[in-house]
């Protein structure tokens, strides 16, 4: 077939999909509902601070728009525009993940309002935002143009488009799958450079290597520099400073202010406008400091090289007083803009430039490479035949052939993997390159998750073969060797699989942070999927593909490792999310195989008093309370914990005051999250509505609401109909910065 290729229409909206939440959010959150919203309804936020949206909206948009702009619908009824002014300072909603041993990383959203306004900004700066990012010769991560999306029409995007399910819903259409509003040079993540042949030049150039950041980078950045960045410095701009204008600089500074309720030191970390916002200012110090060096004799590319990875600087040279003349250079230009080196991350590296952290993910490729192994032919395939293989048409509905069937019963399929083995080896990796487990957990799920869907195509290739022989009634002869066969190869799958599960769990246990938490899952998911899918022959047969024992002692070791997560690692006042971001994923196995009440309960740290009622509920974030909700579903299971945790969400929102309430990211985003969410029914309508009115809506504006969201379903939380793997899928895409 001729491929197509199909370029998709932009929408300036894309960026509260791509560039405004950050990365270390559940799957089932999104801003993709948020993003069809301001579309359907033609929402924005113009440089003139007004809120606009079409004529003839539904009621329930126009209450929605005043929740979030802090004003009455009945103020809003009949217009199509409304100007906020001071509306826009706002608080976003942080929240705190683990980061280092002693110390966490708090990570933020910005209010939907703000999300708008970005929208309009990148739309009339993005020319300006790709100028002021594009002048340095030491940058490896900056944008360079604006994304565009393209597919190729063929049979493998057919392929990829999946089966029965997306019938449901139209996912990721048009830019909704896009990581990023603007397309990256040169390096998507930082260890890609490893790998590159600048750096293999420069080990060839050069004999040192210094490796340095900048002390709490984000924390610590001014959002008054970025003018001083745009106009030639600190020194420069207020020099010749004439009061505020309405300049991109000014406009910028006032955005990031007013996202973080005012505050000028430090900016929101998480969004990727935030390191497009630290690129700009980073961009004139990398300017000035190749010009200074220059200066004092020393010249890029051939005195030294040095490139910059967001906030990390690779200085390459041979000469000592390179860098002590650069290190002096950067010092007083970073405290011009008031950030600091951290001199604790500083390393040399005498040639050749491999790190620890290298030496660990080498050793880490063999490991895997000999333990999460299958072989189960006298010859292996080589690569282009498995390729070729994975992409091939298959209709089930054919029988199986005589001579398929012979060579699947002649082949002894092995699996090559033992936890106690692989677990002993990884141990001694870390110990023997003096790297910590931090450093390459995440790695090393990440290409267990390569490996598994490989090793389970090849298994699967002789496992359907002999479950459709035994459709076959003229291969009947052959029956009884498949039933052996079968029971045999299920038997060496399980044992793998408990092997697997075993092996990934110590390897989180050591690690608990929400990108191997994301890793994890994505490992368990395709477990959960292949061993809960049944062969499909036609749309009136299925075959049963492993007997509910097989299936059942996976699931059931998947459970106790589930379980021994949280009995070890309970709910934290500061870090809530680690652990829960296991319980999407949990909840699509069977209802048997999910925590009960009690277990859930006593991960939460509460307690059940005499009559039967909880005490001691901890104060959760909006994410944590989204998860819970979401987990526990409309099952009767959990109607005391459902109960309790309502009261005390109402609690929070009647309690907070009502200035703080109205500007709070958080209790906006949760606030219209609740009134979309199934579980708490439609019993519950008097529930949904106090929560909005608690947000300043009237009961009519509530009641619109609620009659609008039965049409939008979703504001920012997929409540339900979630295809874990595209949902998973897509979060790993969007994996931009590490």
């Amino acid at each position: 077939m001729r491929r197509k290729k199909i370029k998709l229409r932009y929408k300036k909206e894309r960026v509260v999909f791509s560039d405004v939440l950050p990365y270390e959010l559940p799957f089932i959150f999104t801003n993709r509902y948020f993003y069809r919203f301001l579309v359907k309804n033609e929402v924005w936020i113009g440089e003139d601070d007004k809120l606009h949206w079409k004529e003839g909206v539904h009621k329930g948009v126009v209450a929605i728009l005043a929740l979030l702009s802090q004003y009455s619908g009945k103020q809003l009824k009949d217009k199509t525009e409304i100007e906020l002014q001071k509306r826009l300072v706002t608080i976003p909603f942080n929240y705190s993940i683990k980061h280092k041993e002693t110390s966490n990383r708090r990570l933020s959203i910005v209010h939907p309002l703000n999300q708008i306004q970005m929208v309009d900004f990148y739309n009339r700066y993005r020319n300006t935002l790709l100028y002021m990012c594009g002048k340095s010769h030491f940058s490896i991560r900056y944008p360079n143009k604006v994304a565009c999306y393209f597919y190729y029409k063929d049979r493998l995007h057919s392929t990829l488009l999946g089966k029965k399910s997306d019938k449901l819903e139209i996912y990721f259409s048009e830019y909704e799958n896009m990581k990023t509003y603007f397309s990256y040079k040169q390096y998507p993540n930082i260890y890609k450079f490893y790998e590159d042949y600048r750096y293999q030049r420069a080990e060839k150039k050069y004999k040192h290597l210094l490796k340095f950041d900048i002390q709490g980078c984000f924390d610590n950045i001014y959002t008054h520099s970025i003018a001083w960045a745009v106009n030639g410095g600190m020194n420069t701009y207020k020099d010749h400073f004439e009061g505020k204008d309405d300049s991109f600089a000014s406009k910028w500074d006032d955005i990031m202010q007013q996202l973080n309720y005012n505050e000028t030191n430090g900016i929101v970390i998480g969004p990727e406008f935030s390191r497009i916002f630290a690129e700009v200012i980073m961009q004139h110090i990398d300017l000035r400091a190749e010009t200074e060096l220059k200066t004092a004799g020393f010249l890029n590319k051939v005195d030294y090289e040095c490139y910059r990875y967001v906030d990390d600087f690779f200085l390459f040279y041979n000469d000592e007083a390179v860098k002590e003349k650069a290190l002096r250079i950067f010092d007083e230009l970073l405290r011009e803009f008031k950030m600091t080196i951290s001199h604790e991350k500083t390393i040399q590296i005498e040639r050749p430039f491999i790190t620890d952290i290298t030496r660990a993910k080498n050793l880490i490729d063999v490991l895997l490479r000999d333990t999460f192994s299958f072989s189960a032919r006298e010859k292996e395939d080589d690569t282009e035949d498995e390729d070729r293989d994975e992409h091939e048409d298959v209709d089930e509905a054919i029988p199986v052939k005589e001579e398929n069937l012979k060579k699947a019963l002649a082949q002894e399929p092995h699996f090559h993997m033992k936890a106690t083995h692989f677990n002993k080896k990884y141990k001694d990796i870390l110990s023997t390159t003096h790297v910590v487990s931090k450093d390459v957990a995440n790695y090393t799920l990440a290409i267990a998750n390569i490996h598994l869907p490989r090793l389970l195509k090849k298994y699967d290739k002789i496992f359907k073969t002999l479950k459709k022989g035994l459709e076959n009634p003229d291969l009947v002869h052959y029956h009884a060797d498949c039933n052996k066969r079968i029971a045999q190869l299920e038997s060496r799958l399980t044992n793998y699989l408990l092997e697997l599960v075993d092996a990934v769990f110590f390897i989180f246990s050591e690690n608990e942070r929400i990108n191997t938490t994301l890793k994890l899952s994505q490992v368990l998911n395709e477990i959960i999927i292949y061993l809960d899918n049944d062969y499909e022959l036609s749309k009136e047969k299925r075959i049963k593909r492993f007997t509910d024992k097989a299936r059942d002692v996976v699931f059931k070791k998947i459970r106790d490792e589930v379980c021994l997560v949280m009995q070890h690692s309970p709910m934290s006042p500061d870090t809530q999310l680690e652990t829960l971001y296991l319980l999407p994923v949990f909840r699509q196995m069977r209802v048997k195989y999910r925590l009960t009440s009690i277990e859930l309960e006593k991960y939460l740290g509460m307690v059940r008093k005499d009559d039967g009622a909880l005490d001691r509920f901890p104060k959760l974030n909006a994410i944590a309370i989204i998860i819970l909700l979401y987990y526990m579903g409309s099952s009767n299971e959990y109607r005391v914990l459902r109960e309790s945790l309502k009261v005390e969400i109402k609690k929070v929102f009647d309690e907070m005051p009502a200035m703080r309430k109205h500007r709070s990211a958080e209790m906006a985003i949760l606030a219209l999250d609740l009134a979309a969410c199934p579980y708490l029914g439609e019993k519950h309508v008097s529930y949904k509505r106090g929560i909005l009115q608690s947000m300043g809506l009237s009961k009519a504006d509530a009641d619109a609401v609620a009659e609008y969201i039965k049409t939008q379903k979703y504001m920012f939380t997929k409540w339900t109909g979630v295809n874990v793997t595209k949902e998973l899928n897509a979060k790993i895409s969007q994996e931009v910065y590490s």
